[in-house]
């Protein structure tokens, strides 16, 4: 894919309520995430409180300062991985509310379908993602010379729409999947 222009415009009002659903949709999974698990650890720390019978006092204090340093260790590790998680896949959403604006890229497309399925994909040339799955329709309309356009979130880098020579597929919430 060789870009030929790329501007940004200002995000429409249908762009920005999709960025923030998606945006939502992320955080309520990360939160409800975060809770379970933690609840689990609590559950966790919880049983390692109690005195058992038949056991002796130093097996018992050792349980329990196992069960704490475990329990916090995992916490710790658990809420970092969820603070790197929020700044990899949710705060780039909330950069580009703030920004308001998406990127305009016209390229040339370059079309991969694979030998033995029949997957279409549209080579990005994105690190992040390198092929784009495209319907039959907008592979077949892929020729040498064919001027093509994608509206990106420069941050998120969610795909709002994808025209090649006229025909037109639009991203939503759920096909989110399609970010570059």
């Amino acid at each position: 894919m060789r870009i030929v222009n790329r501007e940004q415009i200002l995000l429409t009002e249908v762009d920005k309520k999709l960025l923030a659903k998606v945006r939502l949709k992320r955080t309520l999974f990360l939160v409800i995430a975060y809770l379970s698990l933690t609840a689990i650890l609590f559950l966790i720390f919880m049983t390692g409180q109690f005195d058992f019978t038949g056991t002796s006092i130093e097996k018992s204090i050792r349980y329990r300062r196992a069960t704490n340093i475990l329990t916090g260790l995992l916490l710790i590790i658990l809420t970092i991985s969820f603070v790197v998680y929020y700044f990899k896949a949710i705060h780039p959403f909330t950069r580009d509310l703030k920004k308001g604006l998406k990127t305009v890229s016209w390229f040339y497309p370059a079309a991969y379908k694979t030998p033995y399925f029949d997957s279409f994909f549209l080579k990005t040339g994105s690190p992040k993602k390198p092929m784009l799955p495209i319907p039959k329709n907008l592979f077949d309309a892929i020729e040498p010379g064919v001027l093509a356009y994608i509206l990106i979130a420069p941050a998120s880098r969610f795909v709002f729409l994808l025209d090649i020579d006229g025909q037109q597929l639009e991203f939503n919430e759920r096909n989110v999947v399609l970010d570059l």
